[in-house]
This record gives structure tokens, sequence and C-alpha cells, in this order.
């Protein structure tokens, strides 16, 4: 395990336990947290890769990567382990103390195991190095108003959504105020995120033929009642549980982290994929934002209430901001776009996502593609009532060309005739 890669997943499972147990820790702040430290964990170790990997520290504006030090100085998992732990402690400071404290153990743990043999003078250069980058990469993201530290302020009771048909309000049974109206303006890895504006919806209509009141006697009709394998489904990937569970993103940081114990890839490839998941989960999740408060399309709940059935509840709460397009759909495409470009299109996995939390008794659910796991993923929303068909197609969409843009970059550099 010297090589980094039983750390590297050891670091991001322990991320998950941190989000399940940190105030504020909702699905947009999870996101933007895995790029950054994917980025940060990938820069420390940049000195010891074996081929010509680069920094990106041209490549966004504003982050100063420091010097990197001799390689026959150099140890990267040592820098791994110090990057991890210091930029992990840096976002989750607010973490309970028993998660801060467990956060100690493992960096104690890997010091050790991955101490013996090396010189003192290795041990020290390279744990300065892997703080000094955990440092700059956090220094970079304070430059980022909207999104750094955004677990401290996620509802915005200040913000007034538009008023008209088919606007998005608070749901009756569980109102609370929007979640991060501003996320949209946050700052991306790669894309633009007005390059991924969800295209126009159709006209708002309340007639029986139209799309709004077929799709609305859709979520009816598949929830009465909800058969025990669509339950099932609904559960398995809802993970919007605050407090209990991790977030939607957090359950792609899951398969991946499985995918990684699988394949057991080179910490190259270890590194690539937790960077690039990172980065199209976080950059999706910006972009459904940017769409979400420019349509500010209402949920099926506060329209099926209004113009079908008053007493109709959804299966799962409806979250707090607006419905168009999935958040769900537009991260579990992208991160799937990154998985199948690395591991292949027809990677077969029994996802456990779960066993972490196992008091849910949510089980294994078996799959063919990480783009199988992206369909049910959008499909889920659909079934226990939270998201409209078109939410999911138009998420499933964009989110595979964010996937598909984030896979294009380029961490090694090309080779010059």
């Amino acid at each position: 395990m010297r090589d980094g890669v039983g750390l590297a997943v050891e670091w991001n499972k322990f991320i998950l336990l941190a989000e399940m147990h940190t105030e504020g820790y909702r699905g947009p702040v999870a996101a933007r947290t895995y790029g950054y430290v994917g980025l940060a964990a990938y820069e420390a170790a940049l000195p010891g890769l074996a081929g010509d990997f680069q920094s990106f520290s041209s490549h966004f504006q504003g982050l100063t990567i420091p010097d990197a030090p001799p390689a026959d100085r150099f140890n990267h998992a040592i820098a791994m382990n110090a990057c991890y732990a210091t930029l992990i402690g840096k976002f989750f400071r607010s973490a309970p103390e028993t998660i801060r404290n467990q956060l100690i153990v493992l960096k104690e743990k890997w010091e050790k195991n991955l101490s013996p043999g090396l010189d003192t003078s290795v041990i020290r250069i390279s744990n300065a190095f892997g703080m000094d980058i955990a440092n700059a990469v956090f220094a970079w993201s304070a430059t980022d108003s909207i999104g750094h530290m955004a677990n401290h302020h996620n509802y915005d009771r200040n913000y007034v959504p538009p008023a008209g048909d088919g606007k998005w309000v608070t749901s009756v049974d569980f109102p609370m105020p929007p979640l991060l109206p501003s996320w949209g303006a946050v700052r991306p890895f790669v894309i633009r995120q007005e390059n991924y504006l969800a295209k126009p919806l159709p006209p708002y209509s309340v007639e029986t033929n139209q799309t709004y009141y077929v799709q609305a006697l859709e979520i009816i009709s598949l929830g009465s009642p909800l058969s025990t394998e669509n339950q099932l489904i609904g559960e398995f990937w809802s993970d919007d549980h605050p407090g209990l569970m991790f977030t939607p993103p957090g359950h792609w940081l899951a398969i991946t982290n499985q995918v990684i114990e699988m394949e057991h890839p080179s910490i190259e490839k270890t590194l690539e994929t937790y960077l690039k998941v990172g980065f199209a989960l976080s950059d999706a999740i910006v972009a459904t934002w940017y769409s979400k408060y420019i349509y500010n399309l209402e949920r099926p709940e506060s329209y099926i209430q209004r113009n079908i059935d008053p007493g109709w509840r959804p299966f799962s709460p409806t979250p707090s901001f607006p419905a168009y397009p999935s958040g769900h759909a537009m991260m579990g495409a992208a991160a799937a776009e990154v998985l199948g470009a690395m591991y292949g299109d027809t990677f077969k996995l029994d996802d456990k996502s779960h066993a972490m939390v196992p008091e849910f008794g949510i089980k294994p659910r078996c799959f063919n593609s990480f783009r199988d796991m992206a369909r049910e993923n959008a499909l889920s929303r659909i079934l226990i009532g939270v998201h409209w068909r078109m939410d999911a197609e138009e998420g499933l969409r964009l989110g595979t060309l964010i996937g598909k843009e984030v896979t294009q970059l380029q961490v090694e550099k090309k080779l010059t005739e």
C-alpha cells in the first residue's frame, strides 16, 4: 500500500464520514469539496508520479503551487497523507470532535505505515510539501467567495423567488428557505456554466393534454401505490438525509471508492480518477443550480396539489429548491461518463455504498454499467415524486455533456512533434 492507492481510498471514505456528520454539508458543498481535495491530492503527489504529468497551476487563475522538492528527497504517499489531513481538516473544521479525532488517528496511522525505511529528511520534506499544497489549494478556494465554506450559510432567508404560474414555492409540509440560490455563480473547475443552460421548458399549462399535466399523472400513477421495487430504487438513490447519510454526490464518491478498490489501478490513475470525478460532480451541480434558479420551475408536489389532488404527497420530502433540471441526474450522468471513460462502458458493480450506514438497511444493487446506474439514479427522483420526467431527461443530457468535457481534461503533457 506504499504506492498510496489504499491511502487515497481511505481518505475519500473518511470524507463521506465527515460530510455525514458535519452541519451544512449539503450536496453542492460536498461536491465542491471533492473537487478541491482531488486537485490537492494530485498536486501533492505530482513530483513523485511516473510519467510526464502536469500541474494545474497554469490552468486555474490565481492558484499558486509551491515549488516541488527534489525527486530524491520526496515520497509522494507521505505528501498525500499530509495534504489530505490538512485540507480535509480545513474544510471540515466545524465537524464534531469525534470526527476531528478520527482524522488525527487516520493521519497518524498512515504516517506509521509509510515511515519505516525512509530517511527522516524525506519524511520532513514530503510532509511539508503536502501541507503547503493543502494550504495553497484552500487559499485558492477562499477566492471563490460564494462557494468557499458555504456549509455555514446554506439557506438564504432573504432570497425572494419569482412569483407566477408554475414558479417554485417551498413545500407546505417541509417549509425551508431556498438552498444556495447563488450556487450557479460558483467558480467551476472545467466548464463554463452558461454553456450548459438547460433547454427552455415547454409552455406552462394546466390543460390535461399538455406536458405538465401528463407528467404529473405519470408521477401519481407510479406512486399509487409505489411498487416494492420502485420503492427500493427510490430509497437506494435518495441520499437526502442531512446528518444521517452521505449526500447524493457522496453516493458517486462511494461508487468511485468501490471501483478503485476493485481495480487497484496505478496511483497515477487513482489520482486522476478522484480529480476528474470530483471536477465532474462539482461542475455538474454548479450548472444544475445555474439553470434551476433561472427557470425556477415548481416541483410536482405543488402542481399536483393545486391542480389534481390537494391531498397528494410525494414518497420523500420535496427539496427546498426549484425542480428543473434534476441535480441527481446531472451529477450521476457526469460522474458515470468519467468513470465509464476510465474503466469501461460495461463495468459491472454491486453497489454497496450504503454499507457504511447499515442502520438504514438498504441492500446493494447490481449494475452492468455506470450509465445504467446514472439512468436509474435519475429515474428514482420521478418514482418518489420530487421531479418531473423532463427534469431527469434534461439532467441526464447535460450531465453526460459535462462528463465528456471533464474527461477531455489532459493530466499528462501532450507530446510535441
